[in-house]
């Protein structure tokens, strides 16, 4: 590199890490680095929206970055729904570029047959981030979701009838996408104003959606939903409780569930080492237990980080104990009565 650029590079990384001189930012940088050492998480993928919590992410993370001389990818997903989504993410990438962010921009090419809603988006959004992370031969993804965004969706799966799981699936910081990728939330215990105040300081520029004041979407009712609750005197210490016995009451379940697995079911030979062999007291378990059991063996075998829907599997597990069940199929997975145990593979396998 030039002495010239080499200068230029040193002042932005220099105003960069000024920042930290806020008290509060440089708590929040400092857990930040505590959570990604905790880890022992080096190079990572930073999903960047744009908006103010995952400029935010983007920033503590290149102070990591700089801090400890290590390789972060930044990238944007343009999703081509919005007019100005492609104009968006040359500004974003313009002033990423100013703080010496290199932002990768993924479009996504819709199928024409696609129909166009946030949760199509979403899928669209991982997908094109796990293909990107695959290519680096990375296995970390920094996400920025935060405080309000748990309040949010514990309100969307109770609209939804979720049970215990679905209700504090977006308590735990750290996820699984696939077998070879982890997504983490490490700003889960802040809220989206303290962000917001940090996106405004370091870049004074954030994409605003409009999709997030529109309330044809399910999350935005509910948002608005959360403000009145809030002017009626929503207490959130005392929903954080609750929310807390209900993740505890998760972690029992959870357990046994585990134990269910390890106790009763057993794999193939190593040439059909994704045939599962479930034994017949996997199912006289108690009916929560065999529906956690069961929908965990279908994500790990059918190798996606989502579980099949609780009515689907309900309906299945009652279909599985009858004495004249034989085969049928669900999430991607075979599952199959031969003489006295069932077996669950993939529908693909050979």
């Amino acid at each position: 590199m030039k002495r010239k650029s080499l200068t230029v590079k040193n002042k932005v990384h220099k105003k960069i890490l000024s920042h930290l001189n806020n008290k509060e930012f440089k708590k929040i940088y400092k857990k930040f680095e505590e959570f990604l050492n905790f880890r022992k998480i080096n190079t990572f993928v930073v999903s960047l929206s744009g908006g103010s919590d995952s400029l935010a992410l983007a920033y503590f993370s290149k102070c990591f970055q700089i801090l400890n001389n290590k390789k972060v990818y930044y990238v944007h997903i343009d999703h081509k729904i919005r007019k100005n989504s492609s104009k968006e993410a040359r500004d974003l990438k313009f002033l990423m570029n100013k703080s010496n962010i290199k932002c990768e921009i993924l479009s996504w090419k819709k199928i024409t047959e696609t129909r166009i809603t946030q949760e199509n988006a979403r899928i669209a959004r991982y997908s094109l981030l796990e293909r990107f992370c695959k290519k680096k031969r990375i296995n970390a993804l920094l996400l920025g979701h935060h405080r309000d965004d748990l309040y949010e969706n514990f309100f969307i799966r109770m609209l939804r009838g979720s049970g215990i799981r679905g209700l504090t699936s977006f308590s735990s910081q750290d996820t699984f996408i696939n077998k070879s990728l982890k997504g983490y939330r490490p700003f889960l215990n802040i809220t989206k104003k303290t962000l917001l105040k940090v996106t405004n300081k370091v870049f004074d520029y954030y994409i605003d959606d409009p999709s997030n004041s529109s309330d044809q979407f399910l999350r935005i009712r509910v948002r608005n939903l959360l403000r009145s609750l809030q002017k009626e005197g929503f207490d959130k210490k005392k929903f954080d409780l609750t929310y807390c016995n209900l993740h505890s009451a998760n972690e029992t379940l959870k357990y046994y569930s585990d134990q269910n697995i390890s106790k009763n079911t057993n794999y193939f030979s190593k040439n059909l080492k994704d045939t599962v062999v479930i034994n017949q007291k996997f199912f006289n378990q108690p009916d929560e237990i065999v529906l956690r059991s069961l929908s965990n063996l279908i994500s790990k075998t059918n190798s996606k980080y989502y579980y099949p829907r609780g009515k689907s599997l309900i309906k299945k597990i009652s279909e599985i104990r009858d004495n004249s069940f034989k085969k049928t199929t669900l999430g991607g997975c075979i599952i199959e009565r031969v003489n006295n145990t069932t077996l669950i593979y993939p529908e693909n396998i050979k």
